[in-house]
C-alpha cells in the first residue's frame, strides 16, 4: 500500500465510513440508528470495498461527510461524567447552515 497524504477532514471521512461499514456488518439496526442512516444508505455503505471507500474519500477531498452535533460545544464543556448521558439524551442533528 502506498502512502497517500490525507487532510484532517479526509482522515475523519475515511475513519467514519470504515466504522459505519463495519458497524452495519455487525449490527445493522444499531448502526443505522446511531448514524441516522436509511436502508438504501446502509445497503450502499455495506457493499463498498476498502478501495471504493478510499476512492470516495480521495475524490470528495476536503468536504466533510459528517457534520458535527448541534450540541458539540455544550458536550465538550460539560463535566465528563455528564457528557455520556447528555449525548444520549439529545439526537446528534447537524447545525443549520
Amino acid at each position: 500500500m502506498t502512502n497517500v497524504p490525507l487532510s484532517d477532514v479526509q482522515y475523519v471521512n475515511l475513519n467514519a465510513l470504515t466504522a459505519i461499514k463495519i458497524g452495519i456488518l455487525q449490527d445493522r439496526v444499531a448502526t443505522c440508528c446511531r448514524f441516522a442512516l436509511n436502508a438504501a444508505q446502509a445497503d450502499l455503505l455495506a457493499s463498498l470495498s476498502v478501495d471504493q471507500i478510499w476512492a470516495i474519500v480521495a475524490n470528495v477531498g476536503p468536504a466533510t461527510l459528517f457534520p458535527p452535533r448541534q450540541d458539540l460545544l455544550r458536550l465538550l464543556q460539560t463535566p465528563l461524567p455528564l457528557a455520556g448521558p447528555l449525548a444520549a439524551a439529545q439526537t446528534p442533528k447537524a447545525q443549520a447552515a
